[in-house]
């Protein structure tokens, strides 16, 4: 997948677990952290790993949920296993 669509992937997923509107999801940067979004609690980030999951069908051990702290963070873990090409 190109990191364009990943992005946008990633945004659908981050619209859900923090139940962002349409117009927040669509000004998430390629550089968001959970600094920016007060929602970003840890039982959202919960979320957001199941819907990431979901989405990209893959599972994360307990070591990789930790470190997908943004988004730079979850498309260097999708990036890893092959999901997204540059």
């Amino acid at each position: 997948m190109i990191a364009d669509r990943a992005l946008d992937s990633i945004r659908i997923c981050l619209q859900a677990a923090l139940k962002l509107s349409d117009q927040e999801a669509s000004c998430i940067a390629p550089t968001a952290t959970p600094l920016q979004f007060p929602q970003w609690t840890s039982l959202a980030h919960v979320q957001l790993v199941l819907e990431l999951e979901r989405v990209f069908d893959v599972r994360f051990d307990a070591e990789e949920i930790a470190e997908l702290a943004s988004v730079p963070a979850i498309l260097n873990a999708l990036a890893r296993r092959g999901l997204v090409t540059p």
